[in-house]
């Protein structure tokens, strides 16, 4: 709760640095001195001039929309002339959502560029609402654990896709072949069978794998270059697993 007051606190005061800024060079175009400006708004001297210095400095804890105006009116100058630098802040996503943003771009910053932006545009078009009576903490939680589940995922696909690619070389098969499109599917098939019976018994892990063998004879398929796939796959998840890769 403290650093999210921090956060906002710190956002405004750089919002309140930018709009002073950003009166100072109108009244400076106007060719007005502060004390101008401070008659001008009703604070006669002395207190008038400071208020006027500290308003320019982005110092003010408060400032209202009508001092504003008129600061623009004193300096004949358009409204618009604020726009950009309050577009600039009102348009910032709220603390919550900036912090689980990046937190989501800090579980994705090991990925090629390509798959890290298609984690975080996936979190940020799918996963903005909450969920029920779901709190932002909650929904910051599930939105990271999500996005570090893709991480996961899209890691092992990286994986599979290099054994994939080592057992085509070893069988002269190119990446076109009707045959690799199978062993991808294949593949992918053995791992997913190796990750849901990776807690259970031996036998019911036999029993998955058995099963995939008949899926490739069903397709007319020839059992070596399969039985090659298995092999290399579940070599593959052996050492995910004692790398601890799939936790």
């Amino acid at each position: 709760m403290e650093n999210r007051r921090r956060s906002s606190r710190s956002e405004w005061a750089e919002f309140s640095l930018l709009l002073g800024l950003r009166l100072r060079e109108l009244r400076g175009r106007a060719g007005l001195t502060q004390t101008q400006v401070a008659e001008f708004l009703g604070k006669p001297a002395p207190g008038g001039k400071s208020w006027v210095c500290q308003l320019e400095k982005g110092r003010l804890r408060e400032v209202s929309i009508n001092s504003v105006v008129e600061f623009v009116r004193a300096c004949r100058a358009d409204i618009e002339e604020l726009a950009d630098v309050v577009n600039g802040y009102v348009r910032r996503p709220p603390i919550a959502e900036e912090r689980t943003r990046n937190q989501v771009a800090e579980a994705a910053a090991g990925l090629p560029l390509f798959k890290r932006a298609r984690v975080e545009r996936y979190d940020r078009f799918r996963n903005p609402m909450t969920r029920g009576r779901e709190t932002p903490e909650q929904q910051c939680e599930r939105r990271v654990r999500e996005a570090k589940g893709q991480v996961r995922a899209i890691r092992w696909e990286r994986r599979l896709h290099r054994v994939w690619n080592d057992v085509l070389n070893e069988l002269g098969a190119g990446c076109a072949d009707p045959l690799a499109v199978h062993l991808m599917a294949y593949s992918r098939k053995v791992f997913g069978a190796l990750r849901r019976t990776r807690r259970t018994r031996p036998v019911w892990r036999k029993k998955a794998l058995a099963g995939l063998e008949v899926w490739a004879v069903e397709h007319g398929l020839p059992p070596e270059p399969f039985d090659r796939m298995k092999q290399a796959v579940v070599a593959l998840f052996a050492d995910m697993e004692r790398r601890g890769e799939l936790d």
